[in-house]
C-alpha cells in the first residue's frame, strides 16, 4: 500500500511545483516583468533616439513664429550645459596676479600646478602671487581636513583676482581646486 502511493505523491508534488510556477511567470507577465534591480546596473543603456536623431534627454528646440507668420530661428529654454563662472578676471598680456587670503584659523596648503612647489598659507594671513600665466590650476586644501568656503573676486586693479579662503561646515560649499582660464573666467572644482 505504501508503495503504490510514492509514485503518486512525487507526481502531485511535481504538479503542485509547476503549477505554482506558472502562476508565477503569469503574474510577472501581467505586471510588467520582474521588480527593477536594486544598486548600480551592469551597464548603461544609449539614449533613445527621435526621429530627428537626437538624444531624449536633450531638450527640443521650439520654433516660434514671427510676427509676419513665417517660422523664426529654433529656441531652447533649456538651462545652460556649463556652470557659470564664479569670477571672471581680465590677463593683462596673458597673465594675472593673484592675492590669496585666508581668513581662517587654519593653515592652507595650496599650489599652483606646474608653477609653483605645494607652500603653505598660514592663518589669518595672504599673499600676492605675480605674473602667473593663465591657463592654471590652484589646489588648495587645509591639512586639518576642514572644509572651504573659496570666494574668488576680480578687484579694481586690471589682471589681479583675490581668492579668499574663509571656513564652512557646509560640504556642499566646500572645493578643492580653482581654475582661472585663458580668457579670465574663473571655475572652482
Amino acid at each position: 500500500m505504501f508503495r503504490h502511493n510514492l509514485p503518486l505523491k512525487k507526481i502531485s508534488l511535481l504538479a503542485a511545483t509547476c503549477g505554482g510556477l506558472l502562476v508565477s511567470i503569469a503574474t510577472l507577465s501581467q505586471a510588467g516583468g520582474p521588480p527593477p534591480q536594486q544598486g548600480k546596473p551592469v551597464s548603461q543603456p544609449t539614449p533613445a533616439a527621435t526621429p530627428a536623431g537626437k538624444p531624449v534627454s536633450e531638450p527640443m528646440p521650439t520654433v516660434s513664429p514671427s510676427p509676419n507668420g513665417m517660422p523664426s530661428k529654433p529656441t531652447t529654454d533649456a538651462p545652460p550645459r556649463f556652470p557659470m563662472p564664479s569670477a571672471r578676471v581680465t590677463p593683462t598680456e596673458g597673465m594675472v596676479v593673484i592675492k590669496l587670503v585666508n581668513t581662517t584659523n587654519a593653515v592652507i596648503n595650496y599650489q599652483i600646478v606646474g608653477v609653483t612647489p605645494p607652500r603653505t598659507l598660514g592663518e589669518q594671513s595672504e599673499i600676492v602671487l605675480q605674473n602667473i600665466k593663465v591657463p592654471i590650476t590652484l589646489t588648495y586644501q587645509r591639512p586639518d581636513g576642514g572644509l572651504l568656503l573659496v570666494r574668488p573676486q576680480a578687484t579694481a586693479m586690471p589682471g589681479m583676482l583675490q581668492v579668499s579662503f574663509g571656513a564652512t561646515t557646509d560640504l556642499g560649499a566646500d572645493t578643492k581646486s580653482m581654475e582661472i582660464q585663458e580668457d579670465g573666467r574663473v571655475f572652482l572644482n
